[in-house]
């Protein structure tokens, strides 16, 4: 054990006691709320309710080494050990309790923390929109043919005001080759967002709260995980697990994304997973399981990216129907709306039901509603003809993801299976 842990200390481990052979403490955090940790000092079994992984995560080991330095003298024997010590023991959630500081203190204490976050990006929404609109000015053609590094540029500037969100979109546009049919239209559409992001920092003291989550989420200043948990929506729930999706953001970075359905709340549900360098993800849910718990979702003006709570358990049942929208044009009113409700919506997905999917003669596909509205497809060929196959001449229900241009198939129901792609 490293006796030199920066937690290892009495002063980050607050309500100690001892019981037994176990030793426990809360955790207290900014957010206003705790997490526990016990040591079985018997069996040398650590115990943390925190979300991080891998466990034994920092927190556990951080009590170990302060048990090894210290002994017993630091934790005062009790007869009667807190009411989460069991659950927690016991591998069930043991809650996040919120500590004594007033609701009202924590909330104002939340807010000025996000808007001194953002105002530590201000200095990025005056150049960019300087630079917006030099570019509306010249013309956008003339801007990356007079500057072909522009887009590097300006996200170095972005990343250096704090904005590593942005900074990336804006460097990803710089990958996108100038001779792509639909430069122009991913371009402009991408520049848009940003033009929103800056027009809604000007108007950030009438945005509601929740938007101002998704702006700052869309610049890159994530939120911590123990405040979503916190203080986000909870909802427990039955949860199919309909598609997921593996795909590199950029250099030595790639997200998981996987998306759940609730059967009662009809919840929509994200969870990311981030994979840095050469290490992989750690296993996620399988594409036609089912699960029943709860998950906490990130608060924003459409509810969407969620965490998986310690009740999450997968029951013996397979996904073998998928609830979806009856065409193509519901599908694509239903986006309209989300996107009105949280303009720089990444992702939207849903089933569109009864679909059949055909190939082109330039190895693109592209399905057809029930009414024969088509609807574009962006698929590997593999994946296309697997699509085809499944069809044999009868429609299918197809879930995916919808980028405002293109529909990515996850996952297809048909002749009673599930299908993941």
């Amino acid at each position: 054990m490293n006796h030199s842990d920066p937690l290892a200390h009495a002063d980050f481990f607050r309500q100690r006691f001892a019981f037994g052979h176990l030793v426990g403490a809360e955790i207290a955090s900014e957010t206003g709320v705790f997490h526990v940790v016990a040591l079985d000092t018997t069996h040398h079994k650590l115990f943390c309710s925190c979300p991080f992984f891998p466990k034994p995560c920092a927190h556990a080991l951080a009590l170990a080494t302060l048990f090894q330095r210290e002994g017993t003298s630091i934790f005062p024997e009790t007869s009667a050990p807190p009411a989460w010590l069991d659950s927690l023991l016991s591998g069930r959630s043991a809650g996040i309790a919120r500590t004594g500081i007033d609701p009202e203190k924590r909330a104002a204490q939340q807010q000025k923390t996000r808007f001194e976050r953002l105002e530590r990006a201000r200095n990025g929404f005056d150049d960019l929109e300087a630079w917006l609109s030099d570019t509306v000015r010249r013309g956008l053609a003339t801007v990356v043919s007079e500057e072909p590094a522009a887009f590097e540029q300006l996200a170095a500037r972005a990343a250096d005001a704090s904005m590593t969100g942005l900074s990336r979109n804006l460097r990803l546009l710089s990958n996108i080759p100038p001779n792509t049919p639909d430069w122009t239209t991913q371009v402009t559409d991408a520049l848009a967002q940003v033009y929103l992001s800056v027009r809604a920092f000007r108007k950030r003291d009438l945005l509601p709260e929740a938007l101002l989550y998704d702006l700052q989420n869309f610049i890159g200043i994530s939120i911590k995980k123990e405040e979503v948990l916190a203080s986000g929506e909870r909802v427990h729930d039955t949860w199919a697990v309909l598609g997921a999706l593996t795909e590199p953001l950029e250099d030595k970075l790639s997200v998981r994304r996987t998306w759940m359905l609730g059967a009662q709340s009809g919840h929509m549900a994200l969870l990311l997973d981030f994979a840095f360098g050469g290490g992989g993800f750690a296993p996620g849910f399988v594409p036609g399981s089912i699960h029943q718990g709860t998950l906490v979702f990130y608060p924003s003006a459409f509810l969407q990216r969620a965490l998986v709570q310690e009740d999450f358990q997968m029951i013996a049942k397979k996904v073998e129907k998928m609830p979806g929208f009856p065409d193509a044009d519901s599908f694509l009113k239903s986006y309209a709306d989300a996107l009105a409700t949280q303009p720089w919506l990444p992702h939207f997905a849903g089933a569109v039901l009864d679909m059949q999917v055909h190939p082109e003669k330039n190895g693109r596909f592209f399905a057809t509603d029930i009414s024969g509205k088509i609807f574009p497809l962006t698929v590997p060929e593999n994946t296309g003809w697997s699509l085809v196959a499944l069809c044999s001449g009868y429609p299918i229900h197809i879930f995916g993801e919808w980028n405002g241009r293109e529909f990515r198939p996850l996952s297809a129901v048909g002749n009673g299976r599930v299908v993941a792609f």
